[in-house]
């Protein structure tokens, strides 16, 4: 597909089947992979990627909903290996999570990706980074849906954060909600 027409012809779609594991990767791979990797002058990791960051700084960790026999269950995509790793939380807390998350956008079959944002990476360099930090949320939404429908697929921004259940996950005052996406086929 030429860029325009992806550009041009992206648009949100809320009923969505699955989305393969070949799929994914290489929408991960085109939207949130770094290229270029590098130390700045404050001795943080930085990197470039198609989604650009302040300071690319990239604060953004990408998690995984995959519905698979036993459930949904929640990984971490880890960008520099191209690999996704469970995590190790409670069934609890993750179904609890995906039932907030489900009252807002039904996923069924489809593939929820979710910002997990650590906001010091950016706040180590900025003094108002908040505001860098929601760009760099939106930037990374734009780069997965478009590198969604560059592969044939659809894709749904969530508007709503699960902040409460999402911080039951991971007890940590370090780490934000950052929302997230479904992606899948037209059903």
């Amino acid at each position: 597909m030429d860029f325009l027409e992806i550009f041009s012809e992206r648009r949100s779609v809320k009923e969505l089947g699955a989305c393969s594991l070949d799929a994914l990767s290489k929408i991960l791979h085109y939207a949130v992979k770094p290229y270029c990797i590098g130390i700045d002058d404050y001795g943080v990791t930085v990197y470039r990627s198609a989604a650009p960051s302040a300071g690319g700084r990239h604060p953004i960790d990408i998690l995984v909903g995959i519905k698979e026999n036993s459930g949904r269950n929640l990984y971490l995509y880890q960008s520099l290996g191209h690999s996704l790793k469970r995590l190790a939380i409670t069934d609890e807390s993750q179904n609890a999570f995906f039932k907030d998350v489900e009252q807002t956008l039904s996923f069924g079959e489809s593939i929820l990706l979710w910002f997990s944002v650590q906001y010091m990476r950016t706040a180590s360099k900025y003094t108002d980074y908040m505001s860098l930090v929601w760009r760099d949320v939106g930037a990374q939404l734009c780069c997965l849906q478009q590198a969604a429908k560059y592969v044939g697929l659809d894709s749904c921004p969530i508007g709503y954060l699960a902040g409460e259940t999402f911080k039951k996950m991971f007890k940590s005052e370090l780490l934000l909600s950052g929302g997230g996406l479904i992606i899948g086929n037209k059903l």
